[in-house]
C-alpha cells in the first residue's frame, strides 16, 4: 500500500496521502514529516466518524469529499470499504488528480479487501461491537455530524463516547436498557442544540427537566425509542467537573481523562463501571496536554492535589477497580494494570493544596 501512497505523493501538488478503514484505523500512510501517528489517527477517525454520521442523517450513501482551506486542500475518496485521503495545495489540478486516484483506488480497495480476508486488523480493532452499541454509536455520530454542519459544538460523553474512543469497547456491550446518549455541549450554544435535536425529532422531557434544571435536560425521540441527556459545561455526579473549556467542533468526544474521571467520580462502582475504567485504561497510554490519544495524568493530578474530596473518590475508586481487575480480569489486565497504579502513585505523589490538607486533617483515614 505505501508504495501506492509513495507514486500518489510523486503528482504535483500533492503533500502526502493515507488510507483507513470504515473504522478509521489507519492501514498505511506515506505522510509529511511533522504529523505523528496520534495526530493521523485522530484526523482519520474524525473523517470516517463524521461521514458515516452525514450517510445516516441524509440517509445516502455520502461521495467523495473536498475541503478546502486558506493554503490547503484536504480530498477523500471512498476505496472500497476503506478511505483514502490527500493532503495538497488548494490549486492542484483535481482533473488531473482524479485520473491518478481512479486507478490507485482500484489497487488498493484489492489490498484492502486482502488484508481484511486475513483478519490482520483483528487484534487492533478488538472485537465486533453488538447491535445495540452500533445503533447506538451510528446515532451519536449523526447528531454530532448534524450539529457540526451549523457551527454547534456537541461531543460524545459517558458510555457513549467509550464506544466511540476504545478498541476494546465491545468487552462493555451496550444493555438491554442502555438506550441513553449523553452528549456534552456549551451552555452559550443551548438554544442552537435545542433547535438541532428538534429538527432530528428530539422532544424535551418537561418532567424531568423541571426536577433536574436547565443545565442537564433530557430528550426523548419517541420513533428510536432513545433518550439523550444533555450536559451543558459540566458533569455532575458526586462531585462537579468543568469541561467548557475543553470542547472542541472538531473531536466526537470529551477528552479522555475526562470520560475516566466521570467513571471514578460515581460511587459505589458497580461491575460494569469498573469494567468500563479498565477498557479505558487500557486502551490509552497515560500522558500530558495535548496529547489527544493519551490520558491527560496532568489534568487528574492537578484536580485530585487541589481538593481533598475529589483525591479521596478517585484514590479509592481507582484502588477498588484495581483490586477488581486483579480478580476478575486474569492475563487481560496486566497493561491496565501497569498505567492504573502508576496514576495512582503520581496522584499520592503530588504535592497537595493547604486547603486539601486542612481538610484532610479531619479525616483520620488520610495520612498527610
Amino acid at each position: 500500500m505505501e508504495e501506492i501512497l509513495k507514486s500518489i505523493n510523486t503528482m504535483q501538488g500533492v503533500l502526502g496521502s493515507f488510507i483507513c478503514d470504515s473504522k478509521g484505523n489507519v492501514l498505511s500512510a506515506a505522510m509529511p514529516g511533522g504529523i505523528d501517528k496520534s495526530m493521523l489517527n485522530n484526523v482519520s477517525r474524525t473523517i470516517t466518524q463524521t461521514l458515516g454520521g452525514l450517510a445516516t442523517t441524509q440517509r445516502r450513501k455520502i461521495g467523495d469529499v473536498d475541503l478546502v482551506y486558506g493554503q490547503g486542500r484536504f480530498i477523500a475518496r471512498s476505496c472500497g470499504e476503506s478511505l483514502l485521503c490527500i493532503l495538497c495545495v488548494r490549486n492542484i489540478n483535481v482533473p488531473l488528480l482524479s485520473l491518478t486516484l481512479n486507478v490507485a483506488t482500484k489497487k488498493l480497495a484489492e489490498m484492502v479487501l486482502d488484508l481484511k480476508a486475513t483478519g490482520a486488523k483483528d487484534s487492533e480493532v478488538g472485537g465486533t461491537l453488538d447491535s445495540r452499541s452500533q445503533f447506538l454509536n451510528t446515532e451519536t455520530l449523526s447528531i454530532i455530524a448534524a450539529a457540526r454542519l451549523r457551527g454547534v459544538i456537541l461531543q460524545a460523553a459517558g458510555d457513549a463516547a467509550i464506544r466511540l474512543h476504545c478498541p476494546t469497547a465491545s468487552r462493555v456491550p451496550a444493555f438491554m436498557d442502555d438506550l441513553v446518549i449523553q452528549l456534552a455541549g456549551s451552555d452559550k450554544q443551548s438554544t442552537q442544540i435545542n433547535q438541532v435535536l428538534a429538527d432530528l425529532g428530539y422532544t424535551r422531557e418537561r418532567a424531568f427537566n423541571v426536577l433536574r434544571g436547565s443545565r442537564n435536560p433530557r430528550f426523548k425521540h419517541p420513533q428510536k425509542q432513545l433518550t439523550l441527556e444533555l450536559l451543558l459545561d459540566v458533569m455532575k455526579a458526586r462531585l462537579q467537573l468543568d469541561f467548557s473549556e475543553s470542547l472542541n467542533l472538531y473531536d466526537d468526544t470529551l477528552p479522555l481523562s475526562y470520560l475516566l474521571l466521570w467513571k471514578l467520580l460515581n460511587t459505589p462502582l458497580d461491575e460494569r463501571a469498573m469494567r468500563v475504567v479498565a477498557v479505558l485504561v487500557g486502551d490509552h497510554e497515560l500522558g500530558g496536554p495535548g496529547e489527544r490519544e493519551k490520558v491527560d495524568t496532568t489534568r487528574i493530578v492537578g484536580l485530585c492535589s487541589a481538593d481533598w474530596g475529589w483525591y479521596k473518590t478517585v484514590t479509592e475508586n481507582l484502588e477498588k477497580v484495581i483490586s477488581w481487575a486483579e480478580k476478575e480480569l486474569g492475563g487481560e489486565t496486566s497493561v491496565f494494570l501497569e498505567r492504573a497504579r502508576r496514576l495512582h502513585q503520581l496522584i499520592k505523589d503530588a504535592p497537595k493544596s493547604e486547603g486539601w490538607r486542612l481538610r484532610g486533617m479531619f479525616n483520620e483515614d488520610t495520612q498527610l
